[in-house]
């Protein structure tokens, strides 16, 4: 994953600081496993690069359905990356946990192009260690942030959330937990729901560019 952020952030970058860009804020956004992904391109990041950063049901905690165990990961280890390609690990069926809108859930259930196998051993393997890793660096974030989680996510935890909240050095950072919302807050949800959480994020970047934005011939 380090290398997926980094070639990321390399063509994110490119984006931001060409002529036309740079004079303007830029936000990172991140969802699910993405939001993993977009924490490490942060750190990866130099200072002032973003504006802030926000965050969808972030995958920065396991659920503990889907959590893979310590010993079974050390023992797969020891066969020295033979085992990463393993569909070996606990699969509690994410579509039906993070799309709540049955119409749009027959939708995503019918694409032929989704993954519906276990989870392989090393994504899991890579998954455990990098959300330790940024779970023992929140402390680092100083960036002004957004994130959000449904309550009944179950596929990320949304103590993820929480934990980032309350560790991250941000003077300017935000929580927003929507009660019986599940994974796909802007994909799997009554159009209602996601237009509401939409229109949160939207008011949330408004505010920052107000507030941190530079400008640019008398406009932002």
């Amino acid at each position: 994953m380090d290398k997926v952020a980094a070639s990321s952030l390399s063509f994110f970058k490119s984006v931001r600081f060409s002529d036309e860009y740079k004079h303007l804020p830029a936000f990172l956004f991140g969802e699910s496993m993405g939001g993993l992904a977009t924490m490490l391109m942060y750190f990866q990041s130099e200072p002032g690069t973003w504006t802030g950063l926000i965050f969808s049901a972030p995958l920065f905690v396991i659920p503990e359905p889907m959590k893979p165990s310590k010993v079974h990961l050390f023992m797969y280890g020891l066969l020295f990356g033979l085992a990463d390609t393993w569909a070996a690990m606990p699969d509690n069926k994410m579509v039906g946990k993070a799309i709540r809108d049955p119409e749009k859930l027959k939708i995503i259930a019918s694409n032929p192009r989704r993954y519906t196998g276990k989870p392989r051993v090393g994504t899991m393997r890579e998954i455990a260690r990098q959300c330790e890793y940024v779970q023992n660096n929140f402390h680092k974030v100083t960036v002004p942030f957004l994130t959000v989680h449904g309550t009944s996510d179950g596929v990320t935890c949304p103590s993820g959330s929480k934990m980032l909240y309350e560790k991250a050095s941000s003077e300017d950072k935000s929580l927003k937990l929507y009660e019986g919302m599940c994974h796909s807050l802007i994909q799997g949800e009554p159009d209602e729901s996601a237009n509401l959480v939409l229109a949160d994020m939207r008011a949330w970047i408004d505010e920052r560019v107000e507030r941190y934005g530079p400008r640019c011939n008398g406009t932002v």
